[in-house]
């Protein structure tokens, strides 16, 4: 008969069987029910027990993290919960096992690696005893341990129990919330579910248990919470295939190691952000579990090599890949090797790199397992988590049976586990069988990116495996707008040509366009109030008194092209010049009296889109709404990218006078004039009284044209004396210099 014909047979006759007893069978009372847990406790006490581990922190610092299995004392059913082991104060992880001899026991093998161990114990009948690692049982996920001398009071199971009962049942004694708890609970075989693409019969089992047959004679003992008729789960623990549980950790860290020739360290670094105006930018994480996204322009990584492709697992925005400065992949012999950028993945969250000098010699790129997810189903896979500690790799490696599936974005089946054994670092145990690095005999079988396909950019991590992984390895497709970008281009700002104000819902009235906003969003509404000549805007036939909606990429999302509200009207700037804060705070160039050229509309074009991007705008124009297709221009500089030059003897910036600022001081492209962007608080320009959104009009009587010719006009004189305009009025400011000047 064959395995799947006589599954079958077997799940009708447990129906049959159900029915007729259901039939016949008078239920039993509490006082009887009782009776019978009292009669088993008294039979197989002896034989159950409890193994302690001491834990220690490894040599990394690290404390070990996993999950107990238990069947719960109050609900009879199966749950897992967090060790919870104190090891500053050496509390013990507590583990039921059940005696096999009078020196050994058995337990559920959790992998624990032994750099965690500090001792084992395990007591039986009241007495205990010192314990070692002795022996592993993979397929029946168990562990053999044995003790530094017999026990006198314990009592060996004897395995007289026919194999595969119609129905078993568990007993099961445990010790919770310091109170002991006995019970018996029925397998759920008749519940049993047909998985049909695995071929494969599955019902509910009971972990940390003894199996007892309808005689109530002992079967096996089980550590899976699913079972598999016809699998070889009901035969005796002298049956079992064993391995000396030490050859067990050597096969374990052998796989980690082994993974340091396809994982290495990997150094990004970013070019230091703007710090005089503008907006900070930042290098976006994205790493395995749901660890935070993180801001900073340098990062301790890892660089995975899969096939073809080196893969770091790190999402940056555009305007943090623009700034890209230096990549770097530290070798197993120590040595650094330098990695130049290749693309962002277009859909996930991650950037292909490649050695700029050739892949070194020693290092193995891991082999992609394409098999379908259900493929492993109930088979155990190796899960390895992997962490950058001080520019060294860890990795940690365990087990989980694949027993359920989700669909992912996509359309993308992709296994998940519950639960994983033996990884022993700080992140999610959960998270990491679910979301992390998997392995086959046969290769990698997943591993975790970002999804961008929404988009844009995501905090949330999934899982790619298989097909979809061989699919990406073998023709990535990236994106072509998160690309490094020269220090030139990195200054770059996209630009419609339009200059707006905030319109309001009575101005929208008037222009028929209130339809076409919702309320809130009309106070924030952008109404043209010029527009540029030569200007991609006056292509398109945008015109002043129009209302712009909308900007996006030819089948992109639309992105609402909102201004800032007015906010600057509300500030009295004769009293703000007048604070003794205001150095500090007009210092930052994110307040100033003119308009934001890097807020409001064009804020979002900087956000969303690059120089040369070809985009779908849509405004409304004599209360009908209107679209055009454009390419971005430069822009022109602005206050907070305009050249500059600092002088180190006057402790102050200046800089070029831009289209905004000459338009806020109603000055013409031929006024002269320089912008004080900064000042230091304490040094000569500040106890002069100059301060920041100053202009300096003349230097010594001479008209200053740019923050070069300011410097030209500055430098080597002992003298000075400088026209200062602030807001509407203008004065004379005298500097006397005791030492060489010397600007840069």
């Amino acid at each position: 008969m064959t395995t799947k014909l006589a599954a079958a047979v077997f799940c009708a006759a447990l129906a049959l069987g159900s029915v007729a007893g259901e039939e016949t069978a008078k239920p039993k009372t509490a006082k009887e029910l009782a009776a019978e847990q009292h009669a088993r406790v008294e039979r197989f006490g002896k034989s159950a027990g409890t193994v302690r581990y001491w834990l220690k922190k490894n040599a990394d610092g690290l404390e070990p993290k996993f999950d107990i299995p238990y069947v719960c004392p109050c609900c009879g059913k199966d749950h897992w919960r967090n060790a919870g082991v104190s090891v500053a104060n050496g509390i013990p992880a507590e583990f039921a096992c059940f005696v096999l001899s009078p020196d050994e026991v058995v337990m559920q093998d959790l992998a624990i690696d032994p750099e965690f161990v500090d001792r084992i114990e395990v007591s039986v009948a009241g007495e205990t005893r010192s314990a070692v690692e002795s022996e592993a049982c993979p397929e029946a996920c168990a562990l053999i341990l044995k003790t530094s001398a017999p026990f006198t009071k314990a009592v060996p199971l004897d395995f007289t129990g026919k194999g595969e009962p119609a129905d078993p049942s568990y007993f099961w004694i445990v010790r919770e919330n310091g109170e002991t708890v006995s019970s018996v609970s029925k397998s759920g075989a008749s519940s049993s579910r047909h998985h049909v693409e695995a071929n494969a019969d599955v019902y509910d089992g009971k972990p940390n248990t003894l199996v007892l047959d309808e005689n109530g004679e002992p079967v096996t003992v089980a550590f899976q919470t699913k079972i598999v008729l016809g699998g070889e789960i009901f035969t005796p623990p002298s049956s079992w295939k064993r391995e000396s549980a030490s050859l067990r950790c050597e096969r374990k860290r052998a796989f980690e190691e082994g993974l340091k020739k396809s994982i290495l360290p990997a150094y990004i670094q970013l070019e230091a952000a703007p710090k005089e105006g503008g907006a900070m930018q930042s290098i976006v994480l994205f790493s395995m579990g749901d660890e935070p996204a993180q801001q900073q322009d340098d990062i301790d990584t890892y660089v995975i090599l899969v096939e073809d492709l080196a893969i770091i697992p790190v999402s940056l925005d555009p305007k943090a890949t623009a700034r890209l400065s230096r990549i770097e992949a530290t070798l197993p012999d120590g040595s650094k090797a330098r990695l130049e950028f290749v693309g962002s993945l277009a859909d996930r969250g991650g950037m292909v790199v490649k050695f700029a000098d050739g892949l070194p010699d020693g290092l193995q790129p891991l082999k992609v397992d394409s098999r379908r997810a259900i493929e492993f189903f109930g088979k155990p896979v190796r899960v390895a988590a992997v962490v950058n500690k001080a520019g060294s790799i860890v990795i940690k490696s365990g087990v989980a049976e694949i027993w359920k599936f989700e669909r992912a974005k996509g359309n993308v089946v992709r296994t998940e586990a519950d639960r994983v054994n033996g990884l022993g670092l700080e992140e999610n145990v959960r998270s990491q069988a679910a979301k992390g690095f998997s392995f086959s005999d046969a290769g990698i079988l997943g591993m975790t990116l970002s999804d961008r396909r929404a988009g844009k950019m995501d905090n949330g991590n999934d899982a790619i495996e298989g097909a979809e992984l061989y699919a990406l390895v073998k023709s990535p497709v990236y994106d072509s707008e998160n690309v490094p970008r020269s220090v030139e281009d990195r200054k770059r700002t996209p630009w419609l040509g339009v200059e707006v104000q905030t319109a309001g819902a009575d101005v929208l009235r008037e222009k028929k366009a209130n339809s076409y906003f919702r309320s809130f969003d009309a106070e924030r509404a952008a109404l043209v109030t010029e527009v540029a000549p030569n200007s991609p805007a006056r292509r398109l036939g945008i015109l002043k008194g129009d209302v712009l909606l909308s900007v996006k990429y030819p089948g992109g999302d639309e992105q609402k092209l909102l201004n800032e509200r007015d906010m600057l009207s509300a500030i009295d700037w004769n009293d703000a010049f007048g604070s003794e804060r205001f150095i500090e705070v007009a210092n930052s160039g994110q307040l100033t009296p003119w308009p934001n050229a890097e807020g409001g509309i064009n804020g979002v074009l900087a956000e969303n889109f690059a120089v040369g991007s070809e985009v779908v705008v849509a405004w409304i124009s004599d209360g009908k709404r209107r679209e055009g297709v454009c390419k971005l221009d430069l822009a022109p500089p602005h206050f907070s990218n305009a050249p500059r030059t600092r002088s180190r003897e006057l402790e102050m910036t200046v800089c070029d006078m831009t289209h905004e600022v000459r338009q806020y001081f109603k000055f013409n492209n031929a006024s002269p004039g320089v912008v004080v962007a900064k000042v230091k608080g304490g040094g000569l320009a500040a106890v002069a009284g100059i301060r920041p959104l100053e202009l300096i009009l003349e230097v010594n009587g001479e008209p200053v044209t740019c923050a070069k010719d300011f410097a030209d006009k500055t430098k080597g004189k002992k003298e000075l004396m400088f026209k200062v305009r602030r807001l509407g009025s203008t004065r004379m400011v005298p500097i006397r210099i005791d030492r060489e000047a010397d600007a840069e």
